[in-house]
């Protein structure tokens, strides 16, 4: 009898609860959709035709802020408004439901502009700092819409997380006379340009804008490299420039206002439009960097290839003048690349997992007694799942990498075959000592060509990258001791002065 009760008891239970969702979800909800800003004098429409759970004989009326006087009774409510500010409107829906007349509301906020002013921060940027700029924009009666992607935690992540805001928010930049960029580098000029290359249709007013990049780095180099994306973009012009001229591009009243501005507060400047995007034929790598910046290929991606060259150099130095010993040239130039993509942190987690897998592997098919080239592909094989799992990982932790990130990943994935041979031949020191100084030599690189200006100057002047072959070629001729050798053979230094 008492588990009869029982059972009753949950089926009871369980008919409320689906009784209760069936009334949330036949419960009527008005829904309001248009427009969240708009110029002074340009008319809105708002519909509320994607409300929820009406029933009959459904009737609207539409207000302004708290008044009693509808401005419209039909599903849509057209204004116009006359004056800058924030206005709300709000819209009352009366209908019959079971019998039963109920009302009820939403309301929308509209901003009303006279000038507009999109600014794009990196995610890096302060909240602090955006709010001063929204206090400056309020004073001078500018209306300032900031965008700011989410924080990512590679490098590599940041174009690509812009690339998605600037897809999504594309109506955003429609009636703006501006857009400030105020990221790293070209970063977000390369994913502004990749949005417009995408869905050149929303972006129709991107031509009649000025596109002002925001920088600490030099401004010519920048300049020079903003080129590429302005004949794709097609701006008004494009305006490189430090920081301090976002508050008076705020208070001016026009861009010629704005540039007369500057000059008097002596505020740098340079200016990107038709008549300075020229490269000249002799520049055969600018011509190619900027060809493949405008055809689709990634900031992030030219500046590894152009970084590689400047990397080899670096630890060809170490190892014929210091005498460090890695796994050879090719292993600490991908492992460089890596901790460049992803950042030295979350590549040195990384590498630590794919060395660990390996030796495991390796371990568990001694017995087996396989020969040696199945056995490295058993353990490159695990290494690449590995990998699989730790990028699952990261996609459960909001860490994506992109195509280019997962394929440096994987080809470091073989510095596991030279850690295990090495292993295997001279034992455990040997081979732990070859990881740390390959680590340590990369890490020395990464904080080389992770300088911003250095980038800057490699992607605005790529040719600059064929000085390492001089560079190569005086290493190629060195003869003299490493500076590892004076040390090692300090005795024998000392019998040959006794002697």
């Amino acid at each position: 009898m008492k588990r009869q009760l029982f059972l009753l008891g949950i089926l009871l239970c369980a008919q409320t609860v689906q009784a209760q969702e069936l009334d949330v979800q036949q419960a009527p909800v008005a829904i309001i959709a248009g427009p969240e800003e708009v110029a002074v004098g340009r008319t809105i429409v708002l519909d509320a035709s994607a409300s929820r759970g009406l029933g009959e004989k459904t009737e609207y009326k539409w207000y302004r802020g708290q008044g009693t006087i509808p401005i419209s009774r039909s599903v849509e409510a057209v204004f116009t408004p006359d004056k800058p500010g924030i206005i709300t409107l709000r819209v009352e829906i009366s209908t019959n439901i079971n019998g039963v007349r109920r009302t009820i509301e939403a309301q929308k906020t509209v901003t009303v502009y006279e000038r507009k002013i999109i600014l794009l921060a990196e995610s890096t940027i302060p909240e602090d700092k955006l709010n001063l700029h929204r206090m400056a924009a309020a004073e001078a009666g500018v209306y300032l819409r900031v965008l700011q992607p989410a924080e990512q935690a590679i490098p590599l992540g940041i174009e690509e997380s812009i690339y998605a805001l600037l897809s999504d928010e594309s109506s955003a930049l429609n009636g703006a006379e501006a857009v400030v960029l105020w990221t790293d580098g070209i970063k977000g000029l390369q994913a502004l340009m990749r949005a417009v290359e995408a869905s050149p249709d929303k972006f129709e007013s991107i031509h009649n804008q000025t596109i002002i990049l925001i920088t600490d780095r030099s401004l010519g180099s920048l300049a020079r490299t903003a080129g590429g994306p302005f004949t794709v973009i097609k701006p008004d012009q494009i305006m490189v420039t430090r920081k301090e001229a976002i508050n008076p591009l705020m208070s001016a009243g026009s861009m010629e206002l704005f540039v007369e501005e500057l000059r008097q507060r002596d505020i740098d400047f340079l200016v990107v439009d038709e008549n300075t995007t020229g490269i000249r034929p002799w520049n055969l790598l600018s011509s190619l960097t900027n060809y493949m910046l405008t055809h689709g290929v990634s900031s992030q991606t030219v500046t590894l290839l152009l970084m590689l060259p400047l990397i080899a150099t670096i630890l060809a130095f170490f190892k014929q003048v210091i005498g460090i010993t890695t796994f050879g040239l090719y292993t600490p130039s991908i492992v460089s690349l890596s901790f460049l993509a992803l950042g030295w942190k979350i590549g040195l987690l990384f590498l630590l997992f794919i060395l660990i897998t390996g030796y495991a592997t390796r371990q568990i098919m001694k017995r087996w007694r396989l020969l040696y080239i199945p056995k490295v592909a058993i353990i490159l094989t695990v290494v690449s799942l590995t990998v699989l799992l730790l990028l699952g990982i990261g996609a459960f932790m909001g860490i994506t990498l992109s195509g280019d990130t997962i394929f440096v990943l994987l080809i470091m994935s073989t510095l596991t075959e030279s850690f295990l041979t090495v292993k295997a031949e001279e034992g455990w020191k040997n081979a732990v000592i070859g990881v740390g100084e390959t680590v340590l030599a990369a890490l020395v690189c990464v904080f080389i060509v992770q300088l911003a200006f250095l980038q800057s100057l490699i992607l605005a002047y790529p040719e600059l990258i064929l000085i390492t072959i001089v560079m190569n070629i005086f290493l190629g001729k060195w003869t003299g001791l490493r500076l590892v050798e004076y040390f090692r053979f300090q005795e024998v230094f000392k019998h040959l002065q006794e002697e």
